[in-house]
């Protein structure tokens, strides 16, 4: 149970510290007083949507700490996640900042936010007016059967989503691996292309800079001749001998040398190094001699080069930025080709597990399913008793299951295959219909409160709250309400924020919300009320003025209470 709320610069309340009482504990006070200041900031409390404008107007932060009584059943809940009861208590805290940097933390130490909520999950249950639209939402119904089923349900429901989960797995390897018959098709009938494509190239490696020098000099073979004649010219001179070229030139001085040679050096060194430069000279033009005769004017060849090249740069562009690169794609392309067309076998035993799970898969939610048909027929049975005793004796309540998918249907989640709605009637002799339909704004909160009554009563909960259940009921029904909630509370801690005089006088502790002008501004305060003050309280909210008949009426719902005991 919560046994004490520190709040601190949130909205209108400057600082609160307030022990709360077990058992039943209303809260009340006029519209706009900052009721839901005080549930928004248990919300806050326990992981809610943290919301920079529950700052107070001029702060930097604001902070909310509660106290919580465990029971000794309760912690193996909380030690499974890390969390050491402190003599029977855990401390919750979350401190907001306008800079948007929030710390939580459980017990003086720091924690992540998923493990406040986690913890506040086993802590509190906060039921408020938007619960009421739960109830008209079919998809939500099949959350209350499970929630009221509880732990009997819970190794069927981790069953049933450990062999989805599987389930999925495989259909996701096989859609990857091989995908459709269709796609693995197209993708192998893309490969084949591929590889004709490149196996009909015929590439070698180092075939392109090869090429690109070939087409080099073709494009150039004009000059290259005109520049290679010359040069010959150079070294033997001209065709009629006329004009000699540099080799003879060179002969002629090594052989002007030689009659010196016997005179020692340095004549003899000159003589052979002349000699080695004309043999120099002849291996060069013979080079030349060779590169003009090779230098053929031949469009037809640099035709075939320039398409060869054109050829390369486009299967570089689809299949990588080298030739190497495109012999490397194919390769691999082939090695795919080689696994996808000997993958049948493999594909085979993955589609055999696919159909095994999805048999396991099925069997599960059946299983699951009649779980939850047993428990909706004990839910329905008590919730009509507990309709009955809200006031409404004639109310029937059912939920209505759709037929089940047949084997094989797409209709499987991690929570079984089953489809439920809420049906209602509030009165003996009309027949069942959609709750959602039906139901009135009062009916719905009934509804609501005897859900939580019998879940309650499946499971102890620490800590109760209702924010202002007593939407669209009134006068008897009210008074009904409360003493329900009165029983509830004898086994957890019940908070409820009402508007009800006949609510609040079934209540074990009363505090009252006020708000008041301090200092040029307006703050919220909360106070435990005493037994004359109660009776003030609830003339207030039964007539809206302490007068002799409304403070009659508040002391003959007080007495009413005391009977109760």
């Amino acid at each position: 149970m919560l046994s004490a709320l520190y709040i601190s610069h949130i909205a209108l309340i400057e600082r609160l510290e307030l022990p709360v009482s077990g058992g039943f504990v209303v809260l009340t006070g006029e519209t706009g007083a900052g009721k839901s200041i005080l549930i928004d900031s248990v919300d806050l409390l326990i992981g809610g949507r943290a919301d920079r404008e529950l700052i107070q107007s001029g702060q930097e932060k604001a902070l909310c700490e509660g106290v919580f009584e465990l029971s000794e059943a309760a912690w193996p809940a909380f030690e499974a996640l890390g969390i050491e009861p402190e003599e029977g208590r855990v401390i919750l805290s979350r401190e907001l900042s306008a800079s948007g940097k929030n710390l939580c933390r459980v017990n003086g130490r720091l924690a992540a936010l998923s493990l406040l909520k986690s913890a506040g999950a086993l802590l509190v249950d906060i039921h408020g007016q938007h619960g009421n639209q739960e109830l008209l939402d079919p998809e939500k119904h099949l959350e209350f059967l499970d929630a009221f089923a509880g732990n009997g349900l819970a190794p069927l429901l981790e069953e049933t989503s450990a062999l989805y989960a599987k389930y999925r797995a495989v259909c996701a390897q096989l859609k990857e691996d091989f995908g459709s018959e269709g796609e693995r098709e197209r993708r192998m009938d893309t490969l084949r292309f591929q590889l004709e494509e490149i196996d009909a190239a015929a590439l070698a490696a180092g075939e392109e800079e090869r090429l690109a020098a070939e087409r080099r000099v073709l494009a150039n073979s004009q000059e290259i001749k005109e520049a290679v004649m010359e040069s010959c010219a150079c070294l033997y001179g001209d065709e009629e001998g006329e004009v000699p070229g540099a080799v003879s030139l060179v002969e002629e001085a090594a052989g002007r040398l030689a009659p010196l040679e016997r005179l020692g050096a340095p004549f003899d060194g000159l003589k052979k190094r002349l000699t080695e430069t004309a043999y120099a000279l002849d291996d060069a033009g013979m080079e030349l001699r060779a590169l003009r005769d090779s230098a053929a004017d031949d469009p037809y060849r640099l035709e075939e080069v320039e398409a060869r090249l054109d050829l390369l740069y486009r299967l570089k562009k689809k299949y990588g930025g080298s030739v190497e690169e495109v012999l490397a794609y194919a390769e691999k392309a082939r090695e795919e080709l080689d696994r996808i067309a000997g993958s049948e076998e493999r594909r085979k035993h993955a589609l055999e597990e696919q159909q095994r799970l999805q048999g396991e898969l099925y069997r599960a939610c059946a299983k699951l399913s009649e779980a939850r048909r047993k428990a909706a027929a004990v839910l329905q049975e008590a919730l009509v008793k507990e309709l009955a005793e809200l006031g409404m004796p004639g109310a029937q309540f059912a939920f209505a299951f759709e037929q089940p998918p047949e084997e094989g249907a797409a209709r499987m989640s991690a929570k079984g295959f089953d489809r439920v709605q809420m049906l209602f009637s509030a009165n003996r002799g009309e027949p069942l219909r959609p709750l959602s339909k039906v139901a009135s704004g009062g009916e719905l909160s009934r509804v609501m409160l005897a859900i939580k009554s019998v879940e309650t009563g499946m499971e102890e909960k620490g800590c109760l709250i209702f924010d202002e259940i007593d939407a669209g009921i009134g006068g008897r029904t009210s008074a009904v309400v409360g003493r329900k909630m009165k029983k509830l509370s004898e086994k957890c801690q019940v908070l409820c924020v009402t508007h009800s005089a006949q609510i609040a006088a079934m209540a074990d502790a009363h505090y009252l919300i006020s708000k008041s002008e301090q200092e040029g501004r307006t703050v919220t305060s909360v106070r435990k009320l005493g037994e004359e003050e109660r009776v003030e309280e609830l003339a207030r909210m039964i007539g809206g003025t302490n007068g002799s008949a409304a403070m009659l009426h508040a002391r003959e719902l007080l007495a009413a209470r005391e009977e109760l005991h």
